[in-house]
């Protein structure tokens, strides 16, 4: 039996300069500020991708962006967001806008993107990151987030305030 072995994410400080570079658990084990990219797929309804995550992750069983995670080392914002899309939705060459620069949350530098996809599209959903997704129109996303947050990863809930009036044009 072989061990995987997962790359190691970038920490940053403050300002989002790059101090290291660690395994995740070691990261949060240092409580280090750490680099995701987060991605919200839409379809041409203006309905949002959301993802249940899967019972084996950080935040079981919760809801979360379409795709998100952090950027490994030796890479960028978007390059970590083109590859959360592949490994978690199996989607690759799609069209990324950046929808808020890099920003601070608790323990996080986080870079926003959306893509918008055909609704007839297929996904080829990674079982380990995601136990299931589905299309929600985005008023009634709002009214999920208020009046269930608890059902929502701590995560997104402190990026949709930033970003909420973005990502509908």
């Amino acid at each position: 039996m072989t061990d995987t072995v997962y790359p190691n994410i970038t920490t940053v400080n403050e300002r989002d300069e790059v101090v290291g570079y660690f395994q995740l658990f070691d990261a949060l084990e240092k409580g280090l500020i750490r680099r995701v990219s987060c991605i919200f797929v839409l379809d041409e309804e203006n309905r949002v991708l959301i993802q249940r995550r899967s019972a084996t992750v950080l935040s079981p069983n919760l809801l979360d962006f379409s795709a998100a995670g952090h950027v490994n080392e030796g890479d960028d914002y978007f390059a970590a967001a083109n590859a959360e899309l592949f490994e978690e939705l199996g989607i690759k060459n799609s069209v990324l806008s950046l929808i808020s620069a890099p920003f601070s949350t608790p323990g996080f530098f986080n870079a926003i993107y959306k893509t918008t996809i055909s609704k007839e599209a297929t996904f080829s959903v990674s079982e380990d990151e995601v136990a299931k997704v589905f299309w929600v129109p985005f008023p009634e996303l709002q009214e999920m987030i208020v009046l269930h947050p608890q059902q929502f990863t701590g995560p997104f809930l402190a990026v949709w305030p930033y970003v909420r009036d973005k990502i509908i044009p």
